[in-house]
């Protein structure tokens, strides 16, 4: 089993909007609505490539009913708490004709601290029959910065593996907390590493740096570059060729999915980071956010190199 953390959930609304300019009026061709959020991302791509999988955070209201019905629709476990705000809304503008995407995130709702206890008594319940937990996205309002540190050690005491992939204050307190995989990208490793990251000699630096904290698996995202990664034999480079994109929201989320598969498929650690590609490549392909097919993550699961640097 996999359990998706994600404490700042959102409805993901997409606009498909040709040719989108600032300051016009638009109507767009298509708009879809689907739970999103990071961590759910990470759960739908999970799903689709046939994994069992759990989700968790909190929701609230009516836009907390509808990511809880939807997560339920695609056979994932909803384990979401209940909490007295409102779960948010976030906007994204894709404009197909010039591969442009513009986003509008809410904060979302205050969590406070009965909330906050009650999710970790639950929580540390919830691992008894998960293999792989991951943790993304931003903290809500009321949490402190290190609460994820506090899931990471919690899961950890249970021997779980822990996959984080968040920002700011949030990532640089996670990180003390050790997890097994983290996913920064070059901007994002510069609040824990003053270091070189604009070649891959300064990343593969980085890398080793990660790995001396502790994190036994780090990763740096280079996005269509693929990545970066610290593996016990080595650094690797990951790359794939090039594809016609059509959409690269939550193509990191979906990437972190397919980690969370080959670890929870006790993959090799090549073919587990190959298997992340794959399926955060699968993404591109698709206007709705955190979705792949099957089939064609196996084609770029073929097509994807590995170099030793």
């Amino acid at each position: 089993m996999i359990l998706t953390i994600t404490m700042n959930p959102a409805i993901d609304k997409i606009y498909i909007v040709d040719n989108y300019k600032l300051g016009e009026v638009h109507r767009p061709s298509r708009t879809v609505a689907s739970a999103g959020g990071k961590g759910l991302n990470v759960a739908r791509v999970a799903k689709l490539m046939g994994e069992n999988v759990a989700a968790t955070g909190v929701l609230g209201g009516p836009n907390g009913d509808f990511i809880d019905n939807e997560v339920k629709k695609l056979g994932i476990d909803s384990r979401f708490i209940n909490i007295s705000g409102e779960t948010r809304i976030c906007i994204n503008v894709s404009d197909t004709v010039n591969q442009t995407s513009t986003e509008v995130l809410e904060s979302g709702p205050i969590i406070d601290k009965a909330e906050a206890d009650r999710f970790i008594e639950e929580y540390e319940a919830m691992l008894s029959d998960v293999k792989v937990v991951t943790i993304s996205g931003s903290l809500p309002k009321g949490l402190p910065v290190d609460f994820y540190s506090l899931l990471i050690d919690t899961a950890k005491k249970h021997d779980k593996k822990v996959i984080l992939d968040t920002s700011s204050k949030a990532f640089i307190e996670g990180m003390k907390a050790l997890p097994y995989i983290v996913k920064p990208n070059a901007d994002e490793i510069r609040q824990v590493y003053d270091g070189d990251v604009n070649s891959v000699e300064g990343l593969v630096k980085a890398i080793e740096y990660f790995r001396e904290m502790g994190i036994k698996l780090p990763i740096i995202s280079r996005g269509k570059d693929g990545c970066i990664a610290g593996l016990d034999d080595g650094v690797y480079k990951f790359t794939i060729p090039p594809v016609d994109v059509v959409n690269t929201v939550g193509s990191g989320d979906s990437f972190v999915a397919g980690c969370a598969i080959g670890l929870a498929r006790d993959f090799s650690q090549i073919d587990m980071i190959k298997m992340g590609i794959a399926c955060g490549t699968a993404n591109t392909q698709f206007t709705q956010t955190g979705y792949v097919e099957r089939e064609l993550v196996d084609e770029y699961f073929g097509q994807v190199k590995v170099e030793k640097v």
